[in-house]
């Protein structure tokens, strides 16, 4: 039975910052006027001296006519990164996420270099959520995980379900430039783990130590050696 992860530091501190920075971007620009959101997005095609700032600073832009959506996607964010804090630490959590965003916004520019966009703007945080969510898939290999609470499947089968929410994505609003964050930031998240599986050599051995992490089995991966699924965290299951 799937149950909800408990509220890592590193996630409860991001899922803080994202949600003060959308109350604070909002309330800036209604009472101030201040173009808050049209500054810190990313814009692929009009580069400039903002540019290095708005590869990190798009994901803390939501564009929502209401609360709710940014409330929904910061719980599926806890969702996500949490199970991975909790395995493997703030630091690498902090850092696959950084991996996410900064692919995201990387892949975008790239292909806005081949098929420009006059006046588009990248943003949203979800690049983090993809990202945690590929990553999990790697770290899950052999085990079944949970998607979003709801419905049990392989990793394979996330990472197909991923690929396709992006692809209806696309189809439903036409905009190439989210497809392309979504994968690369899929891609970002995937690369991260193989990153930190690589053995890590001892100083003065020529010989590979240990990795950095182990492939956690989850429910249903057929474990052995008389382990009692009811001792598996039921979140990672």
């Amino acid at each position: 039975m799937f149950s909800f992860p408990p509220l890592t530091p590193f996630v409860k501190k991001l899922l803080i910052t994202l949600f003060s920075a959308f109350v604070l971007i909002i309330t800036l620009e209604r009472f101030a006027e201040l173009p808050l959101s049209r500054l810190l997005a990313l814009d692929p095609v009009g580069l400039g001296p903002l540019t290095p700032l708005q590869i990190f600073s798009y994901v803390l832009v939501e564009r929502v006519s209401s609360v709710t959506p940014m409330l929904i996607s910061l719980f599926f964010m806890w969702i996500i990164l949490s199970p991975f804090e909790a395995a493997f630490g703030a630091r690498s959590t902090f850092q696959l996420s950084l991996a996410g965003t900064v692919a995201a916004a990387l892949g975008v520019i790239l292909i806005a270099l081949i098929a420009p966009y006059p006046g588009y703007q990248l943003y949203g945080s979800y690049p983090i959520a993809y990202a945690g969510m590929a990553a999990m898939t790697q770290v899950m290999r052999g085990g079944r995980m949970w998607f979003f609470g709801v419905v049990q499947m392989t990793s394979r089968q996330l990472l197909a379900v991923l690929f396709g929410l992006s692809v209806v994505q696309f189809i439903l609003s036409g905009d190439y430039f989210v497809l392309v964050a979504s994968i690369s930031a899929m891609l970002a998240g995937g690369g991260y783990v193989r990153y930190m599986a690589r053995p890590t050599r001892r100083s003065g051995s020529k010989r590979p130590g240990a990795a950095r992490f182990r492939v956690l089995r989850g429910g249903g991966g057929g474990g052995g050696g008389g382990s009692d699924d009811s001792d598996r965290p039921k979140w990672l299951n």
